[in-house]
């Protein structure tokens, strides 16, 4: 649906004014910072460290209140499941399809044109696979505490059309696996996991 001329005007101006804001402009003595709504798409990948495997993520979607005059965001962040292949000691192939719960929303700032946001998310998994066997689970086999994703913009994200997101995360143990849970536990959960993830403006 398109965007009446007048509500488009209005989220220039506040995502204007909120750029001068962060830059330390006149616009900053504003005492209230219109929130604006912007809806992106969500699409990027990560790299699980400890199995060395490639996790494509998305398409999803992050639904952001971006207040114009303080640079504080907060939003949904909605991503569908991921499929996930590796091999455990290099020969049995694993696979399994992974659920990202959010827990609360996104928050974060922006300054001088820097995006910093925070996620908390529990992992689940399901459907696994080892060596094309069926592997009980359950289906309460999850992260036993939200994993945190910190993530930063490269210099110069525009609001109003979208950038590249990056950092790094500890994956958390998990708890509820049944007979599974030693082993999962021994192959995916610990520190310096990265993620990129691709935000675009949806008008």
């Amino acid at each position: 649906m398109r965007r009446s001329g007048k509500s488009a005007l209005r989220v220039l101006a506040v995502a204007l004014t909120g750029m001068l804001a962060f830059a330390g402009g006149a616009a900053a003595a504003e005492p209230d910072g219109a929130a604006v709504k912007i809806n992106y798409s969500v699409e990027g990948q990560s790299v699980v460290k400890k199995t060395g495997s490639t996790l494509p993520l998305g398409p999803g979607s992050l639904a952001v209140d971006l207040n114009g005059a303080t640079g504080d965001i907060k939003g949904d962040l909605v991503l569908p499941p991921a499929h996930s292949e590796f091999k455990v000691f290099g020969l049995i192939p694993v696979t399994a399809t992974i659920d990202f719960l959010p827990q609360g929303q996104t928050t974060g700032k922006i300054v001088r044109g820097v995006v910093t946001s925070s996620s908390q998310v529990v992992l689940r998994l399901r459907d696994v696979k080892a060596g094309g066997i069926p592997y009980p689970v359950g289906d309460k086999c999850q992260s036993k505490a939200p994993m945190q994703i910190d993530l930063t913009s490269e210099p110069g994200f525009n609001p109003l059309t979208g950038g590249k997101l990056s950092g790094a995360y500890t994956i958390p143990d998990f708890a509820n696996c049944h007979l599974a849970e030693l082993l999962i536990n021994f192959m995916i959960p610990g520190p310096d996991n990265t993620i990129s993830l691709n935000l675009k403006r949806v008008v």
